[in-house]
């Protein structure tokens, strides 16, 4: 379905493509304000989003992204995302449609949009609770694969068995958690930019205390806040949060920006603010906390240029 209509084409999309896109089971928009799809809530416009209605046509989208040779980058839930004031040239492709869970005994097969509270929702209608430890943690399953998301005790890697991606030769591939190559916040599947269409969990395995572990985060991180999640990785055995906190940031604002003063390892958009106002603050806690520690801290987010 193509809405907003093709007069508001720009950018890199060409006509052709739009009308391919266009075609494919799902809905097509132009010119979509980004801050309303990322949790942070700053971004300029987007050339192009397509929610595809099925795996099959997001498969069809990305091909013909890659045909035209414009470029592209899937959407999710927009936690950890920073988009530029400018916008993203070219075409998102949202996995909000592609949702859905199937339980088989002890593995569990999820759908790459399949946000991850309906995923703990589904689980625990049948009284699992091995994938508690991804309470209060936002975004969907795509997303939380390719960063390997969790906790300290376990990350969501810990439990993938496998995980059906798309290869860069545009062939559907099934592969072993092996080949995932999981490392804290990250994994082959985003180094080298793989599209998740699924994947299957284990349900087996310690059980966690989804209260306590809720609880723990709400005291501890502004989840009522406007933000991306954590802005930098943990350095090895130390906390980001601590280290700018012992940098004297902790407060530190930019216009409408601001270095949360629940975690300081959180920049939290206090109203209106701009994607340069949060890459200013990245850019003075990097330097700054350089030059106290001699630790150079790197991005957990990802910031998406023009």
């Amino acid at each position: 379905m193509l809405l907003g209509g093709r007069e508001l084409l720009h950018g890199v999309v060409p006509a052709t493509l739009a009308g391919a896109l266009g075609e494919l089971p799902g809905e097509i928009r132009f010119s979509l304000p980004l801050a309303g799809r990322t949790t942070i809530g700053v971004g300029g416009r987007a050339d192009c989003l397509i929610a595809p209605q099925t795996i099959d046509s997001m498969v069809g989208a990305i091909q013909l992204c890659r045909r035209h040779k414009v470029r592209h980058m899937l959407l999710g839930a927009g936690s950890n995302l920073l988009f530029s004031d400018q916008g993203y040239r070219g075409v998102l492709i949202s996995t909000e449609r592609l949702m859905g869970s199937v339980i088989d005994g002890e593995t569990v097969n999820v759908s790459c949009g399949e946000p991850l509270a309906a995923l703990l929702f589904a689980v625990g209608r049948v009284g699992v609770r091995t994938l508690d430890f991804l309470v209060g943690i936002p975004g969907r399953l795509g997303g939380a694969i390719a960063m390997n998301a969790g906790i300290p005790a376990q990350s969501i890697g810990d439990i993938v068995q496998r995980v059906t991606v798309l290869s860069p030769r545009g062939e559907v591939q099934s592969i072993g958690v092996e080949e995932c190559r999981f490392v804290y916040r990250g994994s082959a599947i985003r180094n080298e930019r793989l599209p998740v269409l699924s994947a299957q969990l284990c349900l087996s395995g310690g059980t966690f205390d989804r209260d306590a572990l809720l609880a723990e985060r709400r005291t501890r991180q502004p989840l009522a806040a406007r933000s991306a999640g954590s802005t930098f990785k943990n350095p090895p055995g130390l906390f980001a949060g601590r280290l700018i906190e012992e940098a004297g940031l902790k407060g530190f604002r930019v216009g409408m920006a601001k270095v949360s003063e629940q975690h300081a390892n959180f920049i939290v958009n206090l109203g209106g603010a701009q994607s340069a106002e949060i890459s200013e603050i990245i850019d003075i806690v990097r330097q700054k906390v350089y030059k106290r520690f001699r630790i150079l801290l790197e991005l957990e987010i990802e910031v998406v240029d023009q």
